[in-house]
Formats: C-alpha cells, sequence, structure tokens
C-alpha cells in the first residue's frame, strides 16, 4: 500500500477517486505550443499490481524547476517534491527529507522502479519528450489520441481550452489516471 503511495506522489513530478470510464472524446482543435512554465491542478489515481490511491495535485513548472504539492483527497498535504539545478528532493509529514540528483534515481531510491517524470512535462501537453523516440497517433480532427513512448502508453481520453484534460497512462502493471482541473500559463 505504501509503494502505491509514493508512486503516485512521485509520479506527479511533474496529480476524491478518480475513475474514468471511457468518455466522449472531446478534440484540441488547434495545435497548442509547448509551455515550458505552466501550473496546474488536478487529481490523480494510481494502481500497480492489486493495489490504488487517489490523492490531488498542485504543480508549478518552470523551465528550471518544478514544485509538486500532492494532497489527499480532503486537501491534507502529503508530499512535496521539488526539482531544480542542485536536484530533487521529497518531502512527507513526519519523515527525513529524500534527494536525489534527479526524480528517476528518486522513485528507483524508493519504490524500487523507476518513473518516466521528465516525460510526464511533455506527456501531459500531449508532446513526445524530446529526449527519446516516440509514437503519436491522432483522431480524424488532428488530436493526439495517443502516445507510445519508452514502453509507456499514453491516453488522452478528453480535452478542455485546447489542453488534455483527462489522461491515462499506463506500462506493465503501473496504471495512472490523472483528471486536470485547471491550467494556468505563467
Amino acid at each position: 500500500m505504501r509503494r502505491i503511495f509514493f508512486a503516485m506522489l512521485l509520479l506527479l513530478h511533474g496529480c476524491a477517486s478518480v475513475q474514468l470510464t471511457a468518455p466522449a472524446r472531446t478534440v484540441a482543435p488547434v495545435a497548442v505550443p509547448l509551455l515550458h512554465s505552466f501550473s496546474l491542478q488536478g487529481r490523480v489515481s494510481v494502481k500497480y499490481d492489486e493495489q490504488s490511491m487517489s490523492g490531488q495535485i498542485s504543480w508549478q513548472a518552470t523551465t528550471d524547476s518544478d514544485e509538486v504539492l500532492l494532497s489527499s483527497p480532503l486537501g491534507q498535504g502529503l508530499a512535496s517534491i521539488n526539482r531544480n539545478s542542485l536536484g530533487v528532493t521529497l518531502e512527507r509529514p513526519g519523515e527525513p527529507v529524500m534527494a536525489a540528483d534527479d526524480v528517476e534515481s528518486l522513485t528507483q531510491k524508493v519504490l524500487g522502479f523507476r518513473l518516466p517524470l521528465s516525460g510526464l512535462r511533455y506527456w501531459i501537453q500531449a508532446k513526445t519528450d524530446p529526449s527519446s523516440p516516440g509514437e503519436v497517433r491522432t483522431n480524424s480532427d488532428g488530436a493526439v489520441e495517443q502516445i507510445t513512448q519508452d514502453g509507456w502508453k499514453i491516453d488522452y481520453l478528453q480535452y478542455s481550452e485546447n489542453r488534455p484534460r483527462k489522461i491515462h497512462v499506463t506500462r506493465q502493471g503501473l496504471e495512472i489516471r490523472l483528471v486536470v482541473d485547471a491550467w494556468q500559463t505563467n
């Protein structure tokens, strides 16, 4: 159970129970440029093996840093992840601060497997991570329906104001469902 909680906390380096069914797809009719600085608020559900967790996310991203606050469904702060040029830290109430050179190393240390958090900054915007090859599938309106990259499959279930709103990320027993409630460009 603890690993699921940490997976949820760490996944959204770059996320009320979220049960997503297959809603009608809302397309993004206009190509939107990549944001290097943004803020978002949303909800996340993480399922790993037979366990699951859910909560809220507040993510402040700039070109050089990320600040992610993960909270319980009732809004109680559970963890803070901070990335900057010095590395990454994870702070949880009542526990020592954990640090690593990068988010992937930190998740490896805490969870025992690496999460693709560097890619999530791009995937959350319906873009591929430019550091590795990826495949993009679009619908007849030109909206991104799916990205496949580094063994991950990212499905875009709904858009709002030309930005992804409901995203489903999967890979080998790990399933993440993200609902973005609010985007703000910085």
